[in-house]
């Protein structure tokens, strides 16, 4: 009777400790899984997009550099090396350049979705990976408004991420001092508009002095000039450099440079007139 006791009681704790395992954590979801396995997916994402847009910073600082030496150079073929030299650059940051176009879009849609399967809830601390979500998205927008900057010369519309992705984000440091440089660089400086030269063509202008924004591009075909104006002020002041066709390449080069405070309206009254 003893042994019939002692096997039943053995019998049933080795049942209460299958059905404990059975009812106790069944470990992650397969949603949980798919989620980590996208946000893993999504980091080794965010260091190869980082590395192509090191990689195209890098190339169009050596464009500015070949475009330097192009203008100072003396001889023939000293100019003739330096502007290969150009040539080369840009079709390697064209082609690197759409490369990081189609990268970008993957990423960002895959990123967006990411955030919108594992959604904060209010009045709760942020999970470490959704921590880790909203830090990928600020870095990204940070990214993106660069390249308004860099790519369409819209510094308004850069600002204006940075704005946005602040109340999400509100104590990123990052996007705060991308924020403060966009706001200081929005206009032209006078020492840096300095180094535009005339006889430079339009892509030289542009290495140096940046991308104008698209709307500050005036046309006049009755003359056959081009004008890009920076602004220098908040007021609409504007610096401004003047293309017209050269006889000898056929090319846009630039013949008037002005630093002035010229409004933009005033500037194209004048050539109305």
């Amino acid at each position: 009777m003893r042994r019939t006791s002692e096997g039943v009681w053995v019998g049933f704790v080795l049942l209460v400790a299958l059905i404990l395992v059975a009812c106790g954590p069944s470990g992650p979801s397969k949603q949980e899984l798919a989620l980590e396995a996208e946000f893993e997916a999504l980091q080794e994402m965010q260091v190869e997009l980082n590395g192509k847009r090191q990689q195209l910073t890098d190339l169009r600082a050596e464009l500015v550099a070949a475009v330097v030496e192009e203008v100072e150079a003396e001889t023939e073929a000293g100019e003739e090396e330096a502007l290969e030299e150009g040539v080369d650059l840009e079709s390697q940051i064209n082609a690197l350049e759409e490369e990081i176009a189609a990268l970008t879009d993957e990423y960002g849609g895959r990123l967006v979705a990411a955030l919108n399967a594992n959604p904060m809830i209010e009045g709760e601390e942020p999970t470490e990976m959704q921590h880790a979500l909203i830090a990928m998205k600020s870095d990204e927008d940070v990214a993106l408004a660069r390249e308004w900057i860099e790519k369409g010369g819209d510094y308004k519309r850069a600002i204006e991420i940075y704005n946005t992705a602040l109340l999400i984000d509100p104590d990123n440091e990052k996007i705060m001092a991308a924020l403060a440089a966009a706001e200081s660089g929005r206009y032209m400086r006078a020492e840096l508009f300095e180094q535009a030269k005339k006889g430079m063509t339009q892509e030289q202008v542009r290495a140096i002095l940046g991308q104008v924004n698209l709307h500050n591009i005036r046309e006049y075909p009755d003359r056959g000039v081009v004008a890009w104006f920076y602004p220098t002020s908040e007021e609409g002041d504007a610096a401004a450099v003047w293309f017209r066709e050269s006889k000898k390449t056929g090319e846009l080069e630039a013949y008037q440079i002005k630093f002035e405070e010229v409004s933009v309206r005033r500037a194209e009254a004048e050539e109305g007139s």
